[in-house]
């Protein structure tokens, strides 16, 4: 095993708990004297945060050779507490706190840190589910950019307020009339030249390192005709929807579905691969898991319209990669029953989507993608 493939099981052992103490370890050792540019990542341990920081180790090798960048790992925690930074000071820092990290306390570390470090450069990585960018005014001041794994196409939706908190807590409240209040996160119009998109899940581990290992959808048969899985338990808003799009499903009629048992993550996932159709409503956010589980096991994504969004790469083009709804499920089954009667279409679609997830995973798109954030070889 090369250092690289190390560095890439590492990575992809970050969150288990028995690894956890010795990986974290060994992700944040001192830098070497090797490479220009040190980049250092104060990550979130949660598998959803962890999704966005994990290709920029298993890219590393690219990454030091385009770039001569050399990346180490903390959790973000040992940034928050005030002490020197871990591994030495960087050239970049790559800062990904949780959303419920109290606004003061984070300006304040971000401003001593530029105090202490006037030559760190700062991008705040937002792993957060919501399409808002809440922490936004906290962090303005103190970063180069803001990145995140989709944004509004029209950036000044960032700027308004919403029924609730989100685009979406306002859209579903209203649909189920519940009382929620206005609220506006003072987004300043100075964050939005800084907004980047980061690629999303279909980087974790799970996804990536199969693929890039040359793993395909399998070819089977696929008797069940769509996977209805989906939990509901959260906020107001939240389950509310869940519900309705549980409803949606058991309305659809003459088709196959999901048995009412609970199984594992592994049942799960060849329950998917058995399935033609997968139905992704929106979760906390727009983009879910179950978005990538979905093009990963080789099922038609079906999802509420994403056309207000952006994200990298496009697994969202209507009619391409997935099918859209509307955003009250209305046109479910009519959506469902014309993909079971048009197999081939179904089939050219859930195709179309894992190939350009795939191909943007064995490209190495994700380094040249990243490359605003560090120094020209030239300028190093």
């Amino acid at each position: 095993m090369n250092s690289h493939d190390i560095t890439s099981w590492f990575a992809s052992m970050a969150l288990k708990r028995k690894m956890s103490p010795f990986v974290e370890r060994y992700l944040g050792r001192p830098f070497s004297k090797k490479s220009a540019q040190h980049v250092l990542i104060g990550y979130y341990p949660l598998d959803i945060s962890w999704a966005q920081i994990y290709p920029f180790l298993h890219y590393a090798p690219q990454l030091l050779d385009i770039y001569n960048v050399e990346i180490r790992c903390v959790p973000v925690g040992h940034i928050l507490e005030g002490q020197p930074l871990p591994c030495g000071a960087p050239d970049v820092l790559l800062f990904q706190p949780w959303f419920t990290t109290d606004e003061n306390s984070l300006a304040q570390r971000l401003e001593d840190i530029l105090q202490r470090h006037p030559q760190v450069k700062i991008s705040f990585v937002d792993s957060f589910a919501h399409t808002d960018i809440r922490l936004a005014d906290s962090v303005d001041p103190y970063i180069e950019f803001y990145l995140k794994k989709s944004l509004f196409k029209d950036r000044n939706n960032y700027l308004r307020s919403y029924r609730g908190d989100t685009n979406l807590t306002e859209y579903y409240g209203d649909l189920f009339q519940l009382d929620q209040p206005m609220v506006n996160w003072n987004t300043p119009e100075t964050i939005l030249p800084k907004l980047r998109l980061s690629p999303n899940f279909h980087l974790a581990p799970k996804f990536l390192r199969p693929i890039a290992k040359g793993y395909t959808p399998p070819k089977q048969a696929r008797p069940l005709d769509m996977q209805t899985r989906l939990g509901k338990k959260g906020s107001e808003w939240y389950s509310a929807m869940r519900q309705h799009a549980i409803e949606a499903m058991g309305k659809i009629g003459n088709i196959s579905t999901s048995p009412e048992n609970t199984i594992s993550y592994k049942e799960y996932m060849a329950e998917l691969s058995a399935s033609k159709i997968c139905f992704s409503p929106f979760g906390y956010g727009e983009l879910c898991w179950r978005d990538i589980e979905a093009i990963f096991a080789g099922a038609v994504l079906v999802k509420p319209d994403m056309s207000h969004l952006e994200t990298l790469p496009d697994l969202y083009e209507d009619n391409v990669t997935y099918k859209s709804v509307r955003w009250d499920f209305a046109d479910l089954p009519d959506v469902v029953h014309n993909l079971l009667q048009n197999p081939e279409e179904a089939s050219h679609i859930a195709d179309q989507a894992f190939q350009r997830m795939s191909s943007y995973i064995c490209s190495h798109q994700f380094v040249s993608d990243m490359s605003f954030l560090f120094d020209s070889p030239s300028s190093s």
